[in-house]
């Protein structure tokens, strides 16, 4: 051991408080500013657009309205479907 020995002064109150403040300040720092980046990101966030919505009596019309034209074109894809496998085979 030294022959010489040092009287280190005592802590005060004051300083340990500082220093335990100062030791807390960077992680509340960093959780402070984590949370308002993800606060950030959802007021960003986009919802969808809103879709105009059909007035009740247009969207309750009945189903043979359009029939006419929903059942020729539903022909034509069949028909072509049809030809092609037939070509494949």
């Amino acid at each position: 051991m030294s022959a010489h020995e040092y009287d280190f002064p005592k802590t005060t109150k004051t300083q340990f408080i500082l220093a335990t403040l100062g030791a807390l300040f960077a992680p509340l720092l960093v959780l402070f500013l984590v949370a308002r980046l993800f606060l950030g990101i959802q007021a960003s966030h986009i919802d969808d657009p809103d879709v105009p919505q059909k007035p009740p009596a247009e969207a309750a019309k009945p189903a043979d309205a359009g029939a006419s034209d929903d059942e020729n074109a539903a022909d034509e894809p069949a028909a072509d479907a049809q030809a092609d496998n037939e070509e494949n085979e």
